[in-house]
């Protein structure tokens, strides 16, 4: 694994690049996007090992971190979605470049599954989209923060008074959601699915999720050949936030591996 900074000076973005072992045949690229938030947080550790089973198999990978998040630069404030498409864009740029290979596939979680398939929409280079428990509805998955900060609020001995304004920064179990943040989550709808894109798209759900049979259907009118399994009991979001980890999903990992295969 070799750690890096790539980007432009004034938005240095940091990497980790896994190439495949000196015995093992280079077969493809793969660029991972994190979600965001605490769900970032508690799937570092599953998008590491992800990283080493797909270098495993002959893939070059790289992880990275949107600008104002993990250890790029920039503060946490700065960014949304858009702006992390184009850092993830220039990933992708330099994952071929160091890997050799003239597509890639892209991977992502949550927030994360959203860029790679705005990726896979705005880029002919990328093959297969991996999307695993993407956001289809973005004012749900607020309001299912906010929830989870609530619920957290009540187990503090001081009460904390926080402003629901949607017009201020809200904290929202440790990061800080903005305005524009918002705004750019809140825009995520079924509908972004239906344009088309040359990509293979695979999908994986933890579990029945509301709204997956809705962006479904969205692909499928829009002519997306598109693959969905569903593999229970591999729920790694926000479980055992107190020391800051998710489960390791095995058997979604290992499908994913199989999957490129």
């Amino acid at each position: 694994m070799n750690l890096l900074y790539f980007g432009s000076s004034g938005r240095q973005l940091f990497g980790a690049y896994h190439a495949p072992p000196s015995n093992v045949a280079g077969r493809g690229a793969a660029l991972l996007c994190p979600p965001w938030g605490q769900e970032y947080l508690v799937s570092h550790r599953i998008f590491r090992r992800l990283a080493v089973r797909l270098s495993e198999s002959g893939y070059h990978v790289l992880r990275f971190d949107y600008y104002g998040t993990g250890d790029s630069a920039g503060e946490r404030e700065e960014g949304d979605l858009t702006s992390w498409q184009e850092d993830a864009d220039i990933a992708a740029d330099e994952l071929r470049d160091m890997s050799g290979f003239a597509s890639i596939a892209t991977f992502g979680i949550r927030l994360g599954a959203v860029i790679a398939w705005r990726l896979a929409t705005a880029r002919s280079d990328v093959h297969t989209t991996v999307l695993w428990d993407p956001v289809i509805d973005g004012e749900a998955y607020v309001r299912e923060l906010q929830s989870a900060q609530m619920e957290t609020d009540r187990w503090l001995l001081t009460p904390i008074r926080r402003h629901q304004s949607s017009s201020q920064t809200q904290d929202l179990l440790g990061y800080p959601l903005t305005t524009a943040m918002r705004g750019s989550i809140t825009q995520i709808e079924p509908e972004i699915f239906a344009e088309r894109t040359p990509a293979h798209v695979k999908l994986f759900y933890s579990d029945e999720l509301p709204g997956n049979e809705a962006m479904q259907r969205t692909l499928h009118a829009a002519g997306t050949p598109f693959h969905a399994e569903t593999i229970r009991g591999q729920t790694p979001w926000r479980e055992d936030e107190a020391i800051g980890a998710g489960g390791l999903p095995v058997l979604v990992l290992e499908r994913m591996v199989e999957i490129l295969r």
